[in-house]
This record gives C-alpha cells, sequence and structure tokens, in this order.
C-alpha cells in the first residue's frame, strides 16, 4: 500500500519547485527505510509473457545509482537486467537517453547529435518508407516538423488526442519523429533487435535560451525561420523481454508547473503556464496530487483550445500543470506496483544527474552534454515480463463515463504517466488515455500494432488498422 504523503513529499522534492539542496541525503534515507527502488514491480500475480530470472539485488542496491560513464562513454544496455527493479528500468532509460543526445561520432551525417542520425518518419508518405531511401540529419528534421491538424490519425506526429498546445508566446508546439535503422529490418512476428523510436516536441523561441537544445527551422506552410527548443523526448525502447517497449519520457525542466500549487516559479517562467495562472495554483494548494484547485477555474488549465482544420501556428495560449509528478496518482499500488519505489527511482536518479551538484549540473557549459542539465526524466512505464499490456489499471472515461482500473493489470512504472508537451491534455481520472499504453495497446499477437508509425514504414492489412510487413524479395541474380 503506498503512502500518499510519501509521493506527495517526493514531488515537492523535484525539479518543478527545484532541487532541494538536502534532496538526495532525504531520498537516500527513504531509500533504506522502504528498501527503495531495489523493490521489485512484480512481486504480485504473475503475467503471461517472456520469463523472466529472478535475482535478488544486493543492500546496496536501495540507491539508485547513476554513473559519470553514461555520460563520458555511453553505451546503452541491449536489455533491462534480470532483477527487473524500478531502478533497473529507469537506469536502462537514462543511459538510453544520455546515449541519444550525446554528439555525434559521424560528422559527415550533418547532425549533431546521435538521434539525429536515425531514420526520419515523414508524416506525409502512408506506407513503404523503410522500402524508400533513408532520411537522416538536422537539416531532414527541419524539414520533416509537423503540427497537429484535424484528422489526428497520425498519433506519433503530434499530441497524443490530435489537439494542438499553443505556449505562452502563443506559437503552437511542432513534432519529430526518429527511427532506429534496425527497425526496418523487423519481421512479421516481431521488431528486430535494436529498435527504438523517438518523439521530439519542439517550441518556437523568440529569443535566445541557452538552456534549450535548439534547431534552426523553417515552420510548416510558411518561409519564417525560427529558433526551436526541444520541450519534450519520447524514447520507445523495444527488447526480446519487453517487446510491449520500454517507454521513458523527458521534458525541460520549465514546461508546467504542478497542478497541487508546490512548485516554485522559475525565473524564466513557465513554457505552458502564464505567471497569474501558476500564482493561481500555489495561491491554492491541494493536499493531494490531481486537478487543480477549482479557484483556478478561470484560468482553463489542461483545456485546449476549439479543433481548426487546418490549425492556425499562433492562437491563444493554453494554461498547463501536471497532475501527477513522476506519472504516480496517490493511492494504493496496482497488482504489486509499488508507487514509492517507483517515484524513488526517478527522483535519486534525476538528483544525481540534474540535480543542484548533478552530474550534467556540474558540467561547464562549454561542454556538449551540459545542456541536458535543463531536463529531467518524468517517468516510465512496461508490462510485467513483456505481457499484453491489457485495462488501463487507473480510473479513466470510458464511453462517457469514468471507469476504475484493472486491478490485475500487468502496467508497471508511472501508470499516469504523461508529457506535459505531448499527452497535455489526456490527464487524470477523466482521460481517455491514461498512460502511454492508452493509445499503444501492446498485444503478443499483434506485436507490430504496439507502434503507430509501423504502418507508414511497411503496410496495413485490408482493414487499415494492423501494421503487416510485405515478404521481402531476394535481388535478381545478375545474368550471365
Amino acid at each position: 500500500m503506498s503512502k500518499p504523503s510519501f509521493i506527495h513529499t517526493l514531488a515537492g522534492a523535484s525539479s518543478h519547485a527545484r532541487y532541494a539542496p538536502h534532496a538526495l541525503a532525504t531520498t537516500v534515507a527513504l531509500a533504506l527505510a522502504l528498501s527503495g527502488c531495489g523493490a521489485k514491480p512484480d512481486e504480485a500475480a504473475p503475467a503471461a509473457g517472456p520469463e523472466v530470472a529472478a535475482v535478488e539485488k544486493p543492500a546496496s542496491a536501495s540507491i539508485c545509482q547513476a554513473s559519470q560513464s553514461w555520460i563520458t562513454n555511453p553505451n546503452p544496455p541491449a536489455e533491462v537486467p534480470a532483477a527487473e527493479t524500478f531502478c533497473d528500468f529507469y537506469q536502462f532509460s537514462w543511459q538510453w537517453f544520455l546515449a541519444q543526445v550525446s554528439p555525434a561520432s559521424d560528422p559527415a551525417t550533418g547532425a549533431n547529435r546521435v538521434f539525429e542520425t536515425n531514420r526520419l518518419h515523414d508524416p506525409k508518405i502512408k506506407s513503404g518508407q523503410c522500402s524508400l531511401p533513408a532520411l537522416m540529419g538536422r537539416a531532414k528534421a527541419a524539414l520533416m516538423l509537423d503540427i497537429r491538424d484535424d484528422k489526428p490519425q497520425g498519433f506519433e506526429d503530434v499530441q497524443a488526442d490530435g489537439n494542438a498546445l499553443y505556449d505562452q508566446n502563443g506559437n503552437i508546439l511542432v513534432y519529430n519523429t526518429w527511427y532506429s535503422k534496425a527497425m526496418c529490418e523487423s519481421t512479421q512476428a516481431g521488431f528486430a533487435s535494436g529498435t527504438f523510436e523517438i518523439k521530439v516536441a519542439w517550441k518556437v523561441l523568440p529569443k535566445p535560451d541557452p538552456t534549450y537544445y535548439t534547431m534552426q527551422a523553417t515552420l510548416p506552410g510558411t518561409k519564417k525561420q525560427v529558433t526551436l527548443g526541444m520541450v519534450g523526448f519520447h524514447l520507445a525502447n523495444w527488447t526480446q523481454n519487453h517487446p510491449e517497449m520500454i517507454w521513458a519520457t523527458f521534458e525541460h525542466k520549465t514546461n508546467a508547473p504542478l497542478c497541487d500549487g508546490s512548485s516554485a516559479m522559475p525565473a524564466s517562467g513557465w513554457s505552458f503556464a502564464s505567471a497569474d495562472a501558476a500564482n493561481c495554483l500555489a495561491q491554492n494548494p491541494q493536499k493531494t496530487s490531481g486537478p487543480p484547485s477549482s479557484n483556478c477555474s478561470s484560468f482553463a488549465f489542461n483545456t485546449p483550445n476549439q479543433q481548426q482544420d487546418p490549425q492556425p501556428l499562433t492562437g491563444t495560449p493554453n494554461n498547463v500543470c501536471r497532475q501527477y509528478a513522476w506519472g504516480n496518482q496517490q493511492g494504493a499500488s496496482v497488482n504489486g506496483n509499488d508507487n514509492q519505489a517507483n517515484v524513488l527511482a526517478i527522483v535519486q536518479l534525476n538528483e544525481q544527474l540534474v540535480g543542484p551538484k548533478g552530474m550534467l549540473t556540474v558540467l561547464p557549459d562549454t561542454d556538449p552534454m551540459a545542456i541536458w542539465k535543463h531536463y529531467e526524466m518524468i517517468g516510465g512505464i512496461w508490462t510485467k515480463g513483456g505481457a499484453s499490456s491489457g485495462n488501463a489499471p487507473v480510473p479513466h472515461m470510458s464511453n462517457g463515463s469514468v471507469v476504475p482500473g484493472d486491478p490485475n493489470s500487468p502496467q508497471r512504472g508511472s501508470l499516469e504517466l504523461a508529457n506535459m508537451s505531448m499527452e497535455t491534455f489526456q490527464q487524470g481520472d477523466t482521460s481517455y488515455i491514461p498512460n502511454c499504453f492508452g493509445c499503444h495497446q501492446f498485444d503478443t499477437a499483434k506485436p507490430l500494432n504496439v507502434s503507430h508509425i509501423c504502418t507508414s514504414l511497411f503496410a496495413s492489412d485490408d482493414s487499415g488498422k494492423n501494421c503487416i510487413i510485405p515478404p521481402r524479395t531476394a535481388p535478381a541474380a545478375a545474368k550471365p
């Protein structure tokens, strides 16, 4: 059983409220008292999926450790360790993130970071992209930007529910999607080893801001050159033991405050909440996480603008707040998913890497990795043993009414996971999409469907709903 006060306390120690100097010591003490992130997320009822060996962690593993080598010599693992603790999943995710945002070793690609050397998804091509010449590099990414339209079939290119998000300068967010070259080697039985997808959200920077990773681009449908700053980074990794993909999400620290009013105002202000709106939250604090105070209803938090087709590039700024720090709703754990251990692992790694004395924070600004001190992990989600994702484990909206979560759900990690730049308007009990698996349902019988770009990389069946990979034909033999 989770203790609500524990999660609320850790949320207050987040970078949304700026890491307190004693935060790491506090989380260490809590870890020792609670067995910390060494706790396994799967000690309840077993679920179908690949067998994973149970290996006990040593007592020292109650402190979820980051490593300087993740920054200086990135070499992300191919699989989560067999013990499958929360710490294991978040160490795995941080290693993959840092490897992908590291400087590219091949200057001929024309890209600055490794993730930009992957293949780019073209939102305009609906099938067969793997058979086409690969689009790679930052220059191509600037041409593959996508905004929300009024027919939100392409969830990977836009907001999860198709709604547009406007920052406090009234500019719409734009998106890119990358995928690994290995993904094109997949078969109908499942994705190839090394498959991953990356989705990035960008906002327009009206003036230089050294706290953002940036890209020069021309907005779709215009000739206007702008500087884009990264605000969100989704990473979904396929592994042999986790074909449902391990979903992890990162954000800029100044995206949005917590709805409970505990977040300190950043010096630059919030990207997705006005000063008045954020002050209202602070003046009307909530004892628990969840929706904002009704006293702030005039600010219409987490409410999208009216959809238009096409959606204009500028519009009324939205006010956004995060209902659940680290994607954890307070209350009882679901089917062995220990909320305390999940939050603790995220907070500990964030503190060690991007806290006041974090490994990235202390780097000189001239170091290409120093920019990532302005970002943080929000959380991650996966299933126990690679099982089908099943029903949502938390309350959510279905057919017009709120239904309870499934107590037997195999989903693990941050069960209310939402990136404020991508799932902005799908938060809490009234959401139809309570986390990544709300859209990316995984079924072991149809393993390719977990990816929304699979049909555009390969093809879809006659129903248009299922991804299929046409048989590959061998190249014709040369004539004698």
